[in-house]
């Protein structure tokens, strides 16, 4: 198996919907028909799930081919636009053009992430969101988490999601990288930690003015 594909099997085991909810609750602030473009979109997940629990227009976007046709395949995208980054260029998207941008599980994995953030600064409106989900290689694997997310064989991704991400996840949470980011643009900062303590979710609001 690719790892595309294995990588959708990991998106579509039930657990990760749980892993995906906290980005939803951060969303659910917009207006309806609001803008969102999710950055390193992978398989598509959270634009399906998306789409089923918001009114809201959705763009994907990721720099791996392979990931894109897997999210392609989902009957609900087919008509959302998901568009093939270059890395290390430009977002190709104009100033001021969405209402909030998320990352799930991107930006703890790049190098130097600011470029980035700097290009999402320059697309996101005025009173804009950017949403960051990340591992945080800490938490609790409780009985009750296991029991809530299912002991299903398609839930076995779990673990391997656990170990594979726990030292940059440490890592990012080290650096506080979004709180100083946040301070030099003068936007407003918060962080959540969600799924027992497994994830953290970041939220950057751009100054209306």
């Amino acid at each position: 198996m690719n790892f595309a594909r294995f990588f959708r099997r990991v998106q579509d085991a039930p657990w990760y919907a749980h892993f995906l909810n906290p980005v939803f609750d951060k969303l659910a602030a917009l207006p309806v028909r609001a803008k969102v473009l999710d950055v390193g979109t992978g398989a598509g997940k959270l634009i399906e799930m998306g789409q089923k629990k918001l009114d809201l227009n959705w763009v994907g976007a990721d720099t791996d081919e392979a990931m894109l046709t897997q999210a392609r395949k989902r009957p609900s995208l087919r008509d959302v636009p998901l568009e093939l980054l270059t890395a290390d260029a430009p977002l190709p998207f104009p100033d001021q053009s969405f209402d909030a941008i998320t990352f799930c599980s991107v930006l703890f994995l790049l190098p130097d992430p600011q470029p980035l953030l700097n290009e999402t600064m320059r697309i996101l409106r005025p009173g804009g969101l950017l949403i960051v989900l990340t591992p945080t290689g800490e938490g609790n694997i409780s009985p009750a988490l296991l029991r809530r997310i299912g002991l299903s064989p398609a839930n076995s991704t779990f673990f391997l999601w656990r170990s594979r991400t726990a030292d940059s996840g440490q890592s990012w949470l080290r650096k506080e990288t979004l709180k100083t980011f946040a301070l030099e643009h003068e936007a407003e900062y918060q962080r959540e930690f969600v799924f027992n303590d497994l994830a953290l979710v970041e939220l950057i609001s751009r100054a209306s003015i």
